[in-house]
């Protein structure tokens, strides 16, 4: 796994599914693969300039004009073993399916809305952790409202997203499933910049 570290400069805000888009020209030989990256916003420290983490399978290539490299990539292999304790950090999409009042039958007569109330924000936390690891202290440091235009094929709509930002200390349980979900990341929007979850080692 290779973590690196990019600059985006805009002249405008970039929505988080066109910064999805220009994150993947980083790796010009996988654009008919399966997304094999993770990413989150670090930082905005002016209006336009966004600061973005990336987790990749591959090692990314610096070929878009649009991203500066701020860190080159570096390997890392998870060696976590049960017992241990770290802090983490994840920006993550708390959302949960209720039934449908407008009566659409689509996926069973489910909607997917987000989690609003703090309780039930870190109890869905632990559910995605449940068997890997242990929380056992977390903030919430940040909740935002996304909002973004997705132009695909037979998909263009309008839509937004609530993200909340995590910070805390779990203990491993199983290492394999912590590992597991660190690489295909936690909870839906991994195309918006949610599911990194990073380990620092107390």
């Amino acid at each position: 796994m290779y973590f690196s570290k990019w600059l985006l400069k805009s002249n405008k805000p970039v929505d988080p599914y066109q910064l999805h888009k220009i994150i993947w020209q980083l790796f010009p030989d996988k654009v008919n693969d399966e997304r094999s990256f993770l990413f989150r916003i670090e930082s905005t420290r002016q209006k336009c300039e966004q600061h973005i983490l990336l987790q990749s399978i591959s090692q990314p290539q610096a070929t878009s004009g649009e991203l500066i490299m701020l860190k080159e990539p570096k390997e890392v292999h998870f060696d976590l073993k049960a017992g241990n304790s770290y802090r983490f950090m994840l920006c993550a999409n708390p959302t949960k399916k209720i039934n449908d009042k407008d009566g659409k039958t689509e996926n069973q007569g489910k909607v997917r809305v987000p989690v609003i109330h703090d309780d039930e924000i870190v109890a869905w936390l632990k559910r995605q952790l449940v068997g890997s690891a242990e929380v056992d202290s977390v903030e919430l440091i940040k909740k935002d409202l996304l909002h973004f235009y997705k132009n695909k094929p037979g998909d263009k709509h309008i839509g937004k997203i609530q993200t909340v930002t995590f910070l805390g200390t779990l203990t491993v349980e199983e290492p394999e499933l912590l590992t597991a979900k660190i690489s295909n990341g936690v909870g839906p929007a991994k195309s918006f910049g949610c599911g990194l979850l990073t380990l620092a080692r107390i």
